[in-house]
């Protein structure tokens, strides 16, 4: 059975994410960040944690860094994927994205990413083969750090419609609809750490 946990302090932000794992999970509970959060990882085993971004960094509750660094401390070997960034430009984005992975993030995803044509899943069609090249793990790394095509492309000095066939090359073989859904299946599958 596939859990993913869904945390952040905004209850719209949560329907909106578990809309879009839906139906391939098969369970997807929300959790506001606080005191209840160790108890709800214990609780519900997850297989994958997606942390809000935008949860408040002081006053009403902990801010989306202290969610993740709970969650790593009540489940280190959960994958945890931090979702969305403030509002800003792709500075903001990039900030966020790194300081997610210094704490252990397993990977982020950009706001609005999280949702495509095809829902994020858990279940449903196995790849044919999970043996991705050099460069198709390359821009799935640059997936997991949330960076564009083009920025992919200029960190291995490569044309971004190079790094376009290499991501439809890596989602056929994942069997992956979309970024969201290609990141989470290299942590099933093991591909990604």
């Amino acid at each position: 059975m596939a859990v993913c946990l869904i945390v952040g302090p905004d209850a719209d932000v949560r329907e909106r994410v578990a809309r879009a794992l839906d139906p391939g999970f098969d369970v997807v509970c929300g959790v506001v960040p606080g005191d209840e959060l160790p108890a709800a990882v214990e609780r519900e085993r997850p297989d994958l944690v997606l942390v809000a971004a935008d949860a408040p960094e002081g006053g009403a509750g902990p801010g989306w860094v202290a969610v993740l660094e709970a969650v790593r401390a009540a489940a280190p070997d959960v994958a945890v994927l931090v979702v969305g960034a403030p509002e800003g430009g792709p500075d903001d984005e990039h900030r966020v994205a790194g300081l997610a992975l210094e704490r252990g993030a397993k990977g982020f995803l950009r706001a609005g990413e999280e949702t495509g044509p095809r829902p994020f899943s858990a279940r449903g069609r196995r790849p044919a083969t999970t043996e991705l090249s050099r460069r198709e793990l390359d821009v799935l790394l640059g997936m997991t750090e949330g960076l564009s095509n083009s920025e992919i492309a200029a960190s291995l000095v490569l044309a971004e419609d190079t790094v376009k066939t290499h991501a439809r090359r890596l989602f056929r073989k994942l069997g992956a609809g979309d970024r969201a859904d290609a990141v989470a299946r290299g942590f099933r599958q093991g591909i990604l750490h």
